[in-house]
């Protein structure tokens, strides 16, 4: 037996009352015998037997309703026959993915998983306690009535969210509710990819049922991915897109809301699409936003793609001699290209390239180690007029490999040139940077935007160390550039990122960054607030953030100033909706189950058959009724004993 309210057990000290009273009343005092009594009390002498067993039972019985009301107050819960449920700590999963945004019969699958939710709930009662868990990860607790209509306010993902750390959530939450019998109840769409996860959740005791719809045929157009080449039009650029669709279907291109270009594309599955490359100019000029949509069918959070581009003049940049031929070479193809001006040092917009042992250089600047080792001195002497907080340290002449660094903890975009440049990198020759916070001077022009400078980022370490890092007007590689240094300006992935540094680290395009729906990013330093397509600014107050769950442009503001761009799309393995009958629907369910590690994890093939298996999880029934029934009936009893 388990009580869900042990404090109310005190009461039973009331039981000392009954008890005082019927002492109280076997106190004898004084006794004075008159002739006239004297017949009465041997009668009473006579009955003195039957009085004595009247008593008795009447303290019995109060007693009796004493108990029963204090162990009704504590609630309790035991394995005895009875009516309704003994009382559940219950976590509800509801997969609300985009794919469950698919519209079948003027009805969309979230709309028939929110129902068999809203008849989980129905069967709750008042000593029963519930959660609603949701793929993207938020928790909604309190009364049946509550849930119900919270989730009136819910609605399907932009992106495929994590239905596996929504259970690993509820199977916690389910067992905070002890002592009632915790059940975890997951409802899903039955994608095929609604359960992916490499790790296993531990359910252990806690009893799991799963319920998957199965949808009909859904014959489904997407735009599987956008991005616009280069991330900078000056002014024009390309769109790459890619399409899938199971019939000849019609697409377009839009920029800031204007259609710029349309065509048309054949039938090609999500595992194949169709790859497409529009050449496009823009008129407008600072950030754009772009998007390339098809015509709206079932499942339409897929029916567009979201992407943005800086349009600008190509970055201006003064070449010093002191930087290398390598490094003069590579500018001098992006100027041809015409992705870069020649400046002079010192203008506006002009970034500096140079060894870091260059006289008179002013930031911006991109600055590579000395080719000279006597001009270390002089370098680490420029460093502090700039008021650069890294030193060169002792010269290495041991052969490493370079480490691309990730400076939020994020995974590394392996195909990013910011990533593949200095990934396995052979380094020959190189001078560890050294952090010195103190040596920071404040040099002229030491913050370039709005607010606190930024921290500086590790872009790449060698041999352990430092190696290739950035921060506020400045990038710093801690070799030069030169193939018996490192092999770094003989990779393909070079020039692309030489431009990316001049362009965001150094130039005012700011970071361009892809992400999913209820994604978490870290490292937003200096980040003030995230402008919504709307044009409505909420303010951020740390350097992490959970990506908007609604796909679209957002841009990163610090202060009133955009210094970036936060593109939201959803996966494209969400658009995969081929099979989701009922065959796919069982085979999502034991996806699941293989990822699920407890004693108890089962399917259930209705709805009707999912609400049952839920409560007869919950073995046992609660005593209240049945405790209180048997405290009237014995104070009923007392009553009736007493009066005769």
């Amino acid at each position: 037996m388990a009580f869900l309210a042990p404090m109310f057990l005190t009461l039973a000290t009331l039981v000392g009352v009954p008890l005082l009273v019927h002492l109280l009343r076997r106190k004898v005092g004084r006794t004075v015998d008159f002739p006239a009594v004297r017949y009465l009390t041997r009668m009473e002498q006579e009955h003195s037997r039957d009085l004595k067993l009247r008593h008795r039972l009447l303290l019995l019985l109060r007693v009796l309703a004493v108990l029963a009301l204090a162990l009704a107050a504590a609630r309790p819960i035991a394995k005895l026959a009875g009516l309704g449920h003994a009382p559940v700590s219950l976590a509800i999963v509801l997969d609300n993915s985009m794919s469950t945004g698919i519209i079948g019969n003027e009805r969309s699958v979230f709309d028939s998983l929110r129902s068999d939710v809203r008849g989980l709930l129905s069967d709750l009662s008042n000593d029963d306690r519930a959660w609603i868990v949701t793929a993207d990860g938020r928790v909604i607790g309190g009364s049946a009535a509550s849930l119900m209509e919270s989730l009136n306010g819910l609605a399907p993902l932009g992106g495929r969210g994590d239905l596996a750390a929504a259970t690993r959530r509820a199977v916690g939450l389910a067992r905070s509710g002890n002592p009632r019998a915790p059940v975890v109840a997951i409802v899903s769409d039955g994608q095929r990819n609604a359960f992916a996860t490499d790790s296993v959740i531990d359910a252990g005791a806690v009893p799991v049922v799963v319920l998957a719809h199965g949808t009909g045929s859904v014959r489904n157009r997407a735009v599987l991915a956008a991005r616009a080449e280069p991330a900078r039009w000056t002014p024009s650029g390309t769109v790459n897109f890619a399409v899938s669709a199971p019939d000849s279907s019609e697409w377009r291109v839009l920029l800031d809301g204007r259609t710029v270009a349309r065509g048309a594309v054949a039938s090609a599955p999500v595992a194949a699409p169709v790859r497409l490359t529009q050449r496009l100019a823009s008129n407008s000029t600072g950030w754009v936003r772009g998007k390339v949509e098809l015509d709206a069918d079932a499942l339409r959070a897929d029916d567009a793609r979201w992407f943005v581009v800086r349009v600008a003049p190509p970055p201006m940049v003064a070449v010093r001699s002191e930087g290398g031929p390598f490094l003069s070479a590579a500018l001098s193809t992006l100027v041809e290209e015409k992705r870069l001006e020649r400046g002079a040092e010192g203008a506006a917009r002009s970034v500096t390239v140079s060894g870091a042992d260059a006289a008179g250089v002013r930031l911006p600047v991109l600055l590579t180690a000395p080719l000279d080792p006597v001009r270390i001195g002089e370098a680490n002497r420029t460093l502090t007029r700039l008021g650069i907080p890294w030193r060169f340290g002792a010269i290495a002449r041991n052969l490493v490999l370079a480490r691309a660094a990730s400076s939020d903890g994020a995974p590394l975009d392996t195909a990013a040139a910011s990533v593949s440049v200095f990934e396995g990198t052979p380094v020959r020759l190189r001078y560890p940077l050294v952090y010195s916070p103190g040596g920071n001077n404040g040099g002229a022009g030491a913050g370039t935007g709005a607010g606190a400078p930024a921290m500086p980022d590790t872009l790449a370490t060698a041999g352990g160390s430092a190696w290739a890092v950035a921060g506020e007007g400045y990038v710093l590689i801690g070799s030069p550039l030169e193939p018996d240094a490192t092999e770094l300006p003989l990779r393909a992935a070079f020039v692309p990122w030489v431009l990316e540094a001049l362009s965001r680290r150094l130039g005012e395009d700011g970071r361009l960054i892809e992400a999913v729906p209820g994604e978490h990013i870290a490292g937003l330093r200096g980040v003030t607030g995230l402008e919504g397509p709307d044009g409505k600014v909420v303010g951020t107050n740390s350097d992490r953030l959970t990506v908007p769950s609604v796909a679209g442009v957002y841009y990163l503001r610090r202060q009133s100033a955009r210094i970036g761009a936060l593109v939201v799309n959803p996966e494209p393995e969400e658009s995969d909706v081929v099979g989701m009958g009922q065959g796919a629907a069982d085979s999502a369910v034991a996806e699941m189950r293989t990822h699920i590690a407890g004693r108890d994890v089962t399917p259930a093939t209705s709805v009707s058959a999912w609400r049952t298996l839920v409560f007869d999880r919950a073995a046992g029934h609660g005593l209240l009724l049945p405790l209180v029934a048997l405290a009237l009936a014995a104070l009923l009893a007392e009553s009736w004993l007493a009066r005769h």
